[in-house]
């Protein structure tokens, strides 16, 4: 269940030490450890604890970027990355974000599998990102990655940057979900629209995304999924506060057979709303650097607002110890506290595509990248 909503500065309008060069760019990251989750509350059953050795902080991935200068300020860019399960050697897993466009004056315009909007606040306004047990877009519904999709990215002005993406369907080729989502339907009934728009503030120490997004099947009334989002931070240094807010509602027909659309993971709950969709989530966060370590902080909750006693909360607490600028030792503890209803489960995985166990888990391993 891994699809993402569209995220994109492009790694920084596709990043300074791409532009710089005409070649390709070999990149990726291998991380590897040890993970630990068990234990039961709410509507979470008792279970045997499962120990596992996983990357945890990280999705390990290789990738080739580059970058072809047109002339008149004009350049072409590519990013193809993939996944890769190191712990189990399948190799190339699947794909990552994939694009090819263009940048300059104009702002950049990629088209392709592109990062996730939203699932990018998520990440950067978490401590612990989108990985480790410390994550909190696991707890949400997320797409990580959407299919079909393009994008824009405008000039920076002033501090502000303005991102516009659509995907025609999210997850698979246009027309792949009709038996899904409308066994009579035709053409491109059932396909799951997106549509997003995300402002981002950075200045100095203040960073500040706002995020709006809606999905339509196609051919299905009713089945509109609504996302607002907010983010900031602010480093003062010493400390670096963070937080985020969001909402999430949907239609009548946004479940449907129990499914939201496209099957987005909606998750966490025991039961399954009947007639609509209505969550809050929020998360506040602190990081603390001690010279070449960090220590990492959160706490969010989930408010269910169709399900009684259906909430949910989570802390976390973590470190980063630096070995090098490529190189770093990581540790984290996290908790999850259901209501009655909820089923919240450790996923190390913020998109959903690792496995979810138990209510508290630790991991501690290393990364590399390169």
């Amino acid at each position: 269940m891994q699809k993402k909503v569209i995220a994109l500065a492009i790694a920084a309008m596709t990043s300074g030490a791409a532009l710089a060069q005409s070649n390709v760019t070999i990149y990726g990251t291998v991380d590897m450890g040890y993970l630990h989750r068990g234990g039961a509350n709410g509507a979470v059953p008792t279970t045997k604890g499962q120990n596992d050795i996983q990357g945890n902080s990280a999705q390990s991935s290789i990738g080739f970027k580059g970058v072809e200068d047109l002339g008149n300020g004009l350049k072409a860019v590519f990013d193809l990355q993939y996944r890769i399960n190191a712990d189990t050697n399948t190799g190339l897993a699947q794909a990552g974000h994939q694009y090819v466009g263009l940048t300059g004056g104009f702002g950049t315009a990629v088209a392709g599998y592109l990062d996730g909007l939203r699932y990018g606040i998520y990440g950067k306004y978490t401590p612990a990102g989108n990985y480790s047990v410390g994550n909190f877009a696991s707890m949400t519904t997320q797409y990580d990655r959407a299919a079909n999709a393009v994008a824009y990215i405008s000039p920076s002005f002033a501090g502000f940057t303005l991102i516009l993406a659509h995907a025609t369907n999210t997850q698979v080729n246009e027309g792949g979900f009709r038996a899904l989502r409308s066994p009579s339907g035709g053409g491109n009934d059932g396909d799951d629209r997106l549509y997003s728009i995300n402002l981002v503030y950075a200045n100095g120490p203040l960073s500040v995304d706002l995020d709006y997004e809606t999905t339509k099947a196609v051919g299905i009334s009713d089945s509109r999924l609504y996302v607002a989002t907010a983010g900031a931070s602010y480093d003062f240094g010493v400390v670096k506060v963070s937080g985020l807010y969001d909402v999430i509602k949907g239609d009548p027909n946004s479940l449907i057979g129990g499914r939201a659309p496209a099957g987005l993971n909606l998750g966490g709950t025991a039961g399954t709303p009947s007639q609509e969709y209505d969550r809050r989530n929020w998360q506040l966060g602190v990081t603390v650097p001690f010279g070449a370590t960090k220590v990492l902080a959160s706490y969010g909750k989930v408010q269910d607002k169709i399900l009684s006693d259906a909430d949910a909360s989570k802390w976390s607490v973590g470190a980063r110890y630096a070995l090098s600028k490529r190189t770093e030792l990581y540790a984290d503890y996290a908790h999850i506290h259901n209501e009655r209803n909820a089923a919240y489960l450790i996923n190390p995985m913020g998109n959903n595509s690792g496995t979810s166990v138990g209510v508290h888990g630790v991991d501690i391993g290393i990364k590399h990248s390169f």
